[in-house]
This record gives C-alpha cells, structure tokens and sequence, in this order.
C-alpha cells in the first residue's frame, strides 16, 4: 500500500514538473535580433530625387548662360545695340587707324558700315568702319575744304565730345555727326543729329567750345 502510494506521488510529481516546463516554453519571448530583417522604417531611396534635382540646377545654369551671352551681345552695339556707343567706337577706331581728328560721321550705311572723316595732316581721309565700330574695312584720301580746316583750328571740343553732349541733351542715340562751317549767322560749331522713341533726327547745336546752342525739337 505504501509503494502504491509512493508511486502515485512520484507520478504527480513527474507530471506537475512537466506542465511547468512547458508553460514556461510557451511564454518565452521572441528573441530575434532586430538586425536580422529589414527596418520598416527606412528611407525610401532618394536617387530619382537627387537626379531631378540636378537636371533642373542644369537648367538654371544653362539659362544663366543664355542670359549671359544676350547681355554680352547687347554689349557690343552694332545695329541691335546702343548706336552711339558703337560710333563712338567706330570714331576712335578711325583715328588709331589715321593717327588724325575726326570732325565727322554718317550714320550706319545699307551695308553696316560708319563712314568716319578725319583731318590728317592737311588733307582728309574718309575711314569705313564695321557696325560694331571695331575694324576698319576702307579708307580713302581726300581733300580738305578750308572751312573745316578752319572750324578744326577753332574747335576746343572733340566730335566725340559734342555726340556726348548732345546725346545728354535730348536723350536718344546717335544717328550722324559733323563739324560746320561759318553761315546761317551761326559761328563754326558742331552739328549732331539724335534719334529718340518720340522723333527722328533731331539736330543739336553744340558751340566749338562745347556749349548746347539749342535744337530744332
């Protein structure tokens, strides 16, 4: 009887014991280190991004450039610039090219050219210049007639002066330039013809000595 009940006892025992360990198996938690799968919360890849970017900071710097380049063109007068820039630039390019005076210019011809007269010597020579004022493409000898001679041995101002003073007067650009004699009950002065958004060739009057002797507009 008493081995009978020992082994009944053992038997709960064994039983309970099991229980337990299973118990405990089941509760266990998860163990599964975080760097074996992927995070949720990742970010996502960033490459189409990166690339638009980039091809619109291409198109910024490709505008910036076309900018550039009209500002440059602008820049150098010719027909599409600031005329009286360029025929000032035509103007001392015809001197260099002489080593004379310019006491004239006429207005960008048909074929693009400025036609600069200036004393050399005692003699005149008339200088074709390209539109943007830079090369000379021409030059022809000529005769000096004696009251430019003298309006030239009166005048203290230059003909780049006078465009500059009658420009500043009316306003506009440049259209041609020219030293005059003695007639019409005015003295030797200069005679500048300015082109403006109101009026066409508008004559300024400018005294040998660089004084506005008035304007027909």
């Amino acid at each position: 009887m008493r081995n009978s009940q020992r082994l009944t006892m053992t038997t709960a025992l064994a039983l309970t014991m099991t229980l337990g360990l299973v118990a405990c198996g089941e509760s266990e938690p998860d163990t599964e280190t975080p760097g074996d799968a992927p995070s949720a919360s990742a970010p996502a890849e960033t490459g189409a991004e990166d690339t638009t970017t980039d091809d619109a900071a291409g198109d910024t710097s490709a505008d910036d450039a076309s900018g550039a380049t009209d500002d440059a063109a602008d820049a150098t007068g010719g027909t599409t610039g600031d005329l009286t820039a360029t025929g000032l630039a035509a103007i001392d390019t015809a001197e260099a090219e002489t080593g004379g005076t310019a006491y004239e210019i006429d207005d960008l011809d048909d074929d693009g050219t400025w036609e600069v007269d200036v004393r050399v010597d005692d003699h005149s020579v008339e200088v074709k210049v390209s539109a943007d004022g830079a090369e000379v493409l021409q030059t022809e000898q000529d005769d000096l007639d004696d009251d430019d001679r003298a309006a030239l041995e009166a005048a203290t101002i230059t003909l780049q002066d006078a465009i500059e003073l009658a420009v500043s007067e009316v306003g506009g650009v440049l259209d041609d330039a020219e030293l005059e004699g003695e007639g019409n009950g005015n003295p030797h002065h200069w005679e500048v013809s300015v082109d403006t958004d109101e009026r066409d060739d508008i004559e300024v009057l400018i005294s040998v000595t660089g004084e506005v002797l008035g304007t027909d507009g």
